[in-house]
């Protein structure tokens, strides 16, 4: 068993036709929409926490 099947083992479902381990699609891009929604997130907490200067015309 590889490391990533090891580690990542949720993605994973049982075939029932062959008995085999296979990635679930399903579950593999709500993964990467966790992923997406997370780095988005910290980005948009980036931008609003930086300082906003004003210059009197």
């Amino acid at each position: 068993m590889s490391f990533f099947k090891f580690a990542f083992s949720f993605l994973y479902v049982r075939d029932w036709n062959t008995g085999k381990m296979e990635l679930s699609r399903p579950r593999v891009t709500l993964l990467c929409a966790g992923i997406f929604l997370l780095i988005l997130a910290l980005t948009i907490i980036t931008v609003l926490q930086a300082s906003v200067e004003y210059v009197s015309p």
